[in-house]
């Protein structure tokens, strides 16, 4: 763990995404948390959402920021480390940097917060003014940690420096899936999980990958419509069924029973990347997952092992590989499914994203007393 040998001080994790806000970042911070506690005494400053799952007004965040820049000032030299959950609550390091220089200091970044500054608008025009200070006050961390290599790239080339990868993980819950479980429906379908946004790639996948496929075969997806002209794409896609939000119980069942859970991400442009891609995890825990071969995906996706990974523009290489996985019998998926388990087990554990990201902060020879 960071720190001088023998530091028996705690560490401090803030953030402010935290449930019962719901979103990829939230379910990061949770599950860190839970992980720091397994690994020694660990306090957590945290924003919580609101209770429809959205994020906390502006308001009670500018107090947030308040309440814990007091907090770092009156017991912030009590830790060994202090983890910042992501660009936006920088300026809490530069402060803890001032009343706890002995204090090591790590920041997560996790792709959006490093490229909204390129979007239109007044607010990404600010954004851009506060990413500028970042880069010129980023001695004040000693480390910056990013979710994927994907995301790491991003990093050193808008300017950051001491930028370490550490990709992200998920909690397995449950034994094994056995062969009846992962039965394949009758007729079968292929299903997509997630909002749809052009970067998403569901109305691509719908038009370009779907007629190559069976007729039998359906393409079933979930999610909310964020997106105008994606709804549009997928009404208009023959064999297309868009059921909106389901329960977590009804999406578990439809990974197990499909013939694949596809993650077609598109290039989003500059503006916009997959910093990771946590659904591709949980698609693996739970039956057979093909995503793109893409920024962050990369590195969520073991391909041949937990999933298999294709390139974004090729429709008929996504056609091959799903008419492949519809021969395999239930008892081949069952056997690929335990084996990309046992991979999740080892490589993308949440204990083990804990101790990297503790590992990136420790200083290096040069730094040591």
């Amino acid at each position: 763990m960071a720190g001088p040998p023998g530091d028996s001080r705690p560490i401090l994790f803030v953030t402010r995404k935290w449930p019962p806000a719901v979103g990829g970042m939230e379910l990061y911070s949770r599950e860190l948390a839970d992980a720091y506690r397994h690994l020694g005494p660990t306090g957590v400053l945290a924003l919580p959402g609101r209770a429809d799952g959205r994020p906390p007004h502006l308001l009670r965040l500018l107090g947030f920021m308040v309440t814990t820049a007091a907090a770092l000032a009156w017991r912030g030299r009590r830790y060994r480390l202090i983890h910042f959950g992501d660009l936006v609550l920088f300026p809490l390091c530069v402060w803890a940097r001032l009343w706890a220089p002995g204090t090591r200091r790590i920041v997560t970044v996790h792709g959006l917060d490093l490229l909204y500054g390129r979007r239109r608008g007044a607010l990404p025009r600010l954004y851009r003014g506060y990413l500028a200070m970042t880069r010129a006050l980023q001695g004040s961390a000693d480390a910056f940690v990013a979710n994927s290599s994907s995301t790491r790239q991003v990093a050193e080339a808008a300017g950051f420096r001491r930028v370490r990868a550490v990709p992200l993980a998920i909690a397995l819950a449950g034994d094994d899936p056995q062969p009846a479980d992962l039965a394949m429906a009758d007729p079968p379908f292929v299903l997509f999980v997630g909002r749809l946004v052009p970067r998403k790639g569901a109305a691509w996948f719908a038009s370009s990958v779907l007629p190559l496929l069976s007729e039998e075969v359906t393409f079933v997806v979930v999610g909310a419509a964020w997106d105008a002209g994606e709804a549009a794409g997928l009404a208009a896609a023959p064999r297309c069924r868009h059921l909106g939000r389901l329960p977590d119980a009804e999406v578990a069942a439809l990974r197990r029973s499909a013939v694949a859970v596809v993650l077609p991400n598109q290039p989003g442009g500059a503006a916009d990347i997959e910093g990771f891609g946590l659904a591709a995890l949980e698609a693996a825990a739970a039956g057979i997952v093909v995503a793109s071969r893409l920024e962050g995906l990369i590195d969520a996706v073991a391909d041949g092992e937990t999933g298999f990974l294709e390139d974004p523009g090729d429709p008929g290489a996504w056609a091959r590989r799903l008419q492949d996985l519809l021969d395999w019998p239930a008892e081949r998926r069952a056997a690929f499914v335990a084996a990309s388990r046992a991979v999740l087990r080892e490589r993308y554990a949440w204990d083990r994203v804990a101790r990297d990201t503790l590992a990136a902060g420790e200083p290096t020879e040069g730094q040591r007393p």
